[in-house]
């Protein structure tokens, strides 16, 4: 008897340290009222949304007017379609994100997806609750203010970023904001001997949305181009310092 009341004891402070995974299981209806459909800003609508791994999307539509494609970067920059076994067709259909990252949808009818019907979203981790322990340790204030690049310029040529960003202080938490014609340019995330030398990743790499919003998750050096045409060695690059979040 004694043996089972410790194994119990045993077992509830083991529940009580490890923390517990929350699949939060969100539902997104993909254009909310509107749906899926054309003449709709997908990307306005997802600006600010937070996914998550084991949320849902529910792509709703009439059938047989549209359907849903998942594509990569560069099919959903281009509109390149996948095999027509690839699509779903059901007028509901519903998408479990299961793993974090980068996530592109277009529709494959006609020329719906050069019309604009395309979404890109970045599904972030799955949210891990962990029970709350007294500490005395400062608590960091993320800020979370957001940088528009190059403010009412945008991301285009013939802008000098470096002066843009000499003396404003980016924090983790914060965000930048690359704002300009789909199409016209993009974004890289690159190291400094990439920055030097423009040299740019995969095509699959790069943000296309037009409007990129990048949170700045970690301190110390960051480092952006354009990677179209000569983009990148006619200027358009970013270099910047993130600080640690404040501490009150």
């Amino acid at each position: 008897m004694a043996s089972r009341l410790v194994l119990f004891i045993f077992v509830l402070c083991v529940a009580a340290i490890v923390p517990t995974i929350t699949a939060w299981g969100k539902e997104h209806i993909v254009g909310d009222e509107a749906g899926w459909t054309l003449n709709f800003d997908y990307q306005a609508w997802a600006y600010g949304k937070k996914f998550h791994v084991g949320d849902k999307l529910v792509f709703k539509y009439q059938v047989g007017a549209h359907n849903v494609f998942r594509v990569n970067g560069t099919g959903f920059q281009n509109c390149v379609r996948p095999p027509a076994s690839e699509a779903l067709t059901t007028g509901y259909d519903t998408i479990l994100l299961t793993t974090p990252g980068r996530k592109w949808y277009i529709c494959g009818v006609g020329k719906h997806c050069e019309y604009g019907m395309k979404l890109f979203i970045n599904v972030l981790p799955l949210k891990v609750s962990a029970p709350i322990t007294p500490s005395k340790a400062p608590v960091p204030v993320t800020y979370g203010k957001e940088f528009i690049v190059g403010d009412e310029a945008g991301w285009r040529l013939g802008f000098d970023y470096q002066a843009w960003a000499k003396d404003k202080q980016f924090r983790v938490g914060d965000k930048l904001v690359f704002k300009y014609n789909p199409g016209g340019h993009n974004v890289h995330r690159v190291n400094g001997t990439g920055f030097q030398n423009c040299i740019r990743p995969p095509a699959t790499d790069a943000l296309s949305t037009g409007n990129d919003t990048i949170v700045l998750a970690t301190a110390g050096r960051k480092w952006y181009i354009c990677g179209v045409g000569k983009h990148c060695e006619y200027g358009m690059k970013l270099f910047l310092t993130v600080l640690p979040p404040y501490y009150p």
